[in-house]
């Protein structure tokens, strides 16, 4: 009868001990006792002094690869994009190192390093804390990954501090509606709709709105059907448009390109969607004098309006906002709650200027301005 070892009165961390239970393929008792202590003495050696760890043959790329399929290949899109580029910062500095010869220290130096180094389109400013943090984040799944497949023994990142992002933070502002009126004024045509949805539907900027196909919206029943991959499980629900919302979309519909899938098409790439306002919102509230913010700020501003107005269930479903509490309060009618209460909050918050805010919007507008090839309203 062979021999089976096992040893319980020894605790090693982390790694398991890879002799539990294997036979020592002898019917010796002697021969076995001596195999087995054999194997628990390179067993604590390799706990105590790392002999022989994967992690002194395996290359930082050649992680970072199998992080990538088996953790990042079946995330969204921009997820995808969010690693590639946490990822192209990492290898730049960490190429071709052995991961046992990555240490702590190391990562404290790579994290200074990165909070140093000068924005690319900014050179008068450096890279902000939060960026350096994603990085961050993404080098503790890097080697979380390493730990669980026993590349080493243990995670360097895990006494790494990151650095504090609220003062980075934009300042939360409450937009006026002579404020509102006048950034609508000074948009360029596709801005001004877009600036109407986003403060109408409360999408997030640009992986719901301006990424929106005439095919995923409903204007007969005015229901945006996203059915994309999107940044929470509750977000891709049947999202209602407001009265004001869908005429804005009607009189777009009229002055886009017919045949473009895209709502908002790329002025340089007309089978993509728009990819980046940023420099048009920036001049937009410059124009209209209203001091610079994010424009996902629309975003709280519609929930500040409809939270007057709705309880808390409605609000929650308005902004497709993931909580447990609230999704045993969803009802099949909750579409028709949150379109009254949009219209409530417009009339509450616009009252007759709702009709004024719509003509804005919608005006067709004579602009000189340089590399405005997006705006196709017929002057």
């Amino acid at each position: 009868m062979l021999l089976i070892w096992r040893f319980n009165h020894l605790v090693l961390p982390r790694r398991r001990k890879r002799w539990d239970r294997e036979s020592t393929k002898t019917s010796i008792h002697a021969a076995a006792t001596k195999i087995w202590k054999q194997r628990e003495a390179e067993e604590v050696a390799l706990q105590l002094f790392q002999v022989g760890w994967p992690g002194e043959r395996i290359i930082f790329d050649r992680l970072c690869q199998e992080y990538y399929d088996s953790h990042v290949k079946n995330l969204s899109d921009n997820s995808k994009a969010g690693f590639e580029n946490s990822k192209r910062q990492l290898v730049k500095f960490f190429s071709g190192r052995m991961l046992t010869d990555i240490s702590t220290d190391g990562i404290r130096e790579y994290r200074d390093f990165r909070r140093q180094q000068p924005l690319k389109n900014r050179p008068d400013r450096t890279v902000k804390g939060a960026t350096v943090n994603r990085e961050l984040e993404t080098l503790q799944g890097i080697f979380k990954l390493a730990v669980q497949r026993s590349y080493i023994q243990t995670d360097p990142t895990l006494n790494v501090e990151q650095f504090p992002e609220v003062r980075e933070r934009p300042t939360k502002k409450r937009i006026t509606t002579e404020e509102y009126l006048r950034i609508l004024e000074k948009a360029p045509a596709y801005l001004r709709v877009g600036i109407l949805l986003l403060e109408q539907t409360g999408n997030r900027t640009y992986s719901e709105l301006f990424t929106l196909r005439w095919d995923q919206v409903d204007l007969d029943t005015g229901v945006i059907s996203f059915n994309t991959p999107l940044k929470t499980a509750d977000s891709d629900t049947a999202h209602p448009l407001s009265d004001l919302a869908v005429k804005a979309l009607r009189w777009w519909r009229k002055q886009t390109l017919q045949g473009n899938p895209f709502i908002f098409p790329s002025p340089r790439l007309s089978n993509q969607p728009i990819r980046n306002v940023r420099k048009a919102w920036a001049k937009t509230l410059e124009d209209a004098e209203v001091g610079y913010f994010p424009i996902y700020q629309l975003r709280r501003a519609f929930c500040t309006r409809v939270s007057k107005v709705a309880s808390d269930a409605v609000v929650t479903k308005a902004m497709r906002h993931s909580s447990a509490e609230t999704k045993r309060r969803y009802q099949l009618g909750m579409v028709e709650e949150v379109r009254e209460a949009m219209n409530l909050a417009n009339t509450e918050a616009f009252g007759q200027l709702e009709n004024h805010i719509f003509t804005t919007a919608t005006s067709p507008i004579i602009t000189n301005r340089k590399g405005d090839a997006a705006e196709l309203v017929e002057t």
